[in-house]
C-alpha cells in the first residue's frame, strides 16, 4: 500500500491544479489490485490512451519497476478498472472468515 502514497505524490506534484480540485469536491480514494507489472504496465497505456491523467511510480529499491499508477477517475475511465480487485479485499476474507466483509465499491 505504500507504494500508492509514492504515485499519488507525484500526481499531485505534476498535477496540482488537479489535485486540487480532487481535494475540494471529492477525496474519494480506491486501491485496486493487479497480478504483475506487465499488466499495470498495460492498464497504464491503456488509461494514457482513453485520455486519463495518469501518473506512474518506479520503485528504485527494486530495479525500477513499476509499482503504482495514480489517475483521476471519471466515471467513464473507472469503467476500465472496475474489473479489478480492491487491494487487500483476499485479507479481509482471510480475518474475517466471510466474503460479506469485502468492502465493496
Amino acid at each position: 500500500m505504500a507504494q500508492t502514497v509514492h504515485s499519488s505524490n507525484r500526481f499531485a506534484y505534476h498535477y496540482p491544479e488537479l489535485h486540487r480540485e480532487w481535494i475540494e469536491k471529492s477525496e474519494y480514494v480506491v486501491n485496486l489490485s493487479i497480478d504483475n507489472e506487465e499488466k499495470l504496465q498495460r492498464l497504464y497505456y491503456k488509461l494514457q490512451d482513453n485520455g486519463a491523467v495518469v501518473v506512474a511510480f518506479h520503485e528504485p529499491d527494486i530495479g525500477n519497476q513499476l509499482t503504482s499508477i495514480c489517475y483521476y477517475g471519471t466515471p467513464e475511465l473507472r469503467k476500465i478498472t472496475s474489473n479489478l480487485k480492491l487491494a487487500l479485499s483476499e485479507i479481509n476474507r482471510i480475518h474475517s472468515g466471510t466474503e460479506e466483509c469485502v468492502p465493496s465499491r
